[in-house]
C-alpha cells in the first residue's frame, strides 16, 4: 500500500501555529501577575507637637571647695561645743564659710556665737567691721582697749589680731580676729549671764 505524502504547505502552517503558541505562552509567563503579595510601604512614624518632658530638678550640690572650707572652719572652733551645736549657714559674700553655734558648755561660755572663715586680710577686715557695727562699743574688762590688738600668751611679742568689746541689745559681746587663720569670731552672753568679766575670761582661755 502506498503512503500519501503531507503537502508542504500544511507542514508550514502547522509549524507557524506551534510557533505562535510558544511565543504567546512565553509572553504570558513573563507578564503574568505574581502570586506573592507586593510589600507595602511602612506607615510614617507618628509625630508630636508637644515638647519633651522636662527633666526633674535636682538639688544643687554644695561645691567641694565650700564643703572643705566648712570642715576646716569646724576644726578651728574653740573647745566646749557639744556635737551638733554648731551648724554651717549660707556664707556672706567675700567669705569662705560661716557657722552659727549654740551655747558653749565650758564655764562662763557664750550663749551664742558666729564664726566666719575668710580668704584674705581685706575680707578679714570687712567681716570684722560688719560684726562691730552691730554692737555698741565699750572698754573691755580690765580697762583693755577696744578695739585694740591682742596677743597669744605663747607669743606675747606678736600681734595675733584685733579685739573688740561691745553690747548688743544690752548683751555682752566679744569680737576678735585671728590673722594667721583668717578667722572672725563673735560671741555673746545672754540675759542670765555670763557677765562681761566672765565672758572675757572665757575668751582669754579660748582664743
Amino acid at each position: 500500500m502506498q503512503r500519501r505524502s503531507v503537502p508542504r504547505s500544511v507542514l508550514i502552517a502547522v509549524a507557524a501555529v506551534i510557533a505562535v503558541a510558544v511565543v504567546g505562552g512565553l509572553a504570558y509567563w513573563l507578564t503574568r501577575p505574581s502570586s506573592e503579595p507586593r510589600p507595602t510601604a511602612a506607615p510614617p512614624a507618628p509625630t508630636s507637637t508637644t515638647s519633651p518632658p522636662a527633666q526633674p530638678a535636682t538639688a544643687t550640690p554644695i561645691p567641694t571647695s565650700r564643703a572643705g572650707d566648712e570642715a576646716r572652719l569646724m576644726q578651728m572652733l574653740p573647745p566646749g561645743y557639744p556635737p551638733a551645736s554648731c551648724e554651717p549657714v549660707d556664707a556672706p559674700e567675700s567669705t569662705l564659710a560661716q557657722v552659727n553655734c549654740a551655747r558653749n558648755i565650758d564655764p562662763d561660755g557664750p550663749l551664742s556665737a558666729v564664726y566666719t572663715l575668710v580668704g584674705d586680710r581685706e575680707a578679714l577686715d570687712a567681716a570684722f567691721t560688719a560684726e562691730m557695727q552691730a554692737a555698741n562699743q565699750v572698754i573691755c574688762p580690765g580697762n583693755i582697749q577696744s578695739p585694740g590688738p591682742w596677743q597669744h600668751n605663747a607669743t606675747p611679742d606678736k600681734v595675733s589680731g584685733t579685739l573688740f568689746c561691745g553690747l548688743r541689745e544690752g548683751r555682752p559681746t566679744v569680737i576678735w580676729t585671728d590673722e594667721d587663720r583668717l578667722l572672725v569670731s563673735a560671741v555673746e552672753s545672754g540675759p542670765d549671764g555670763p557677765t562681761f568679766p566672765q565672758l572675757y575670761a572665757w575668751w582669754s582661755s579660748h582664743s
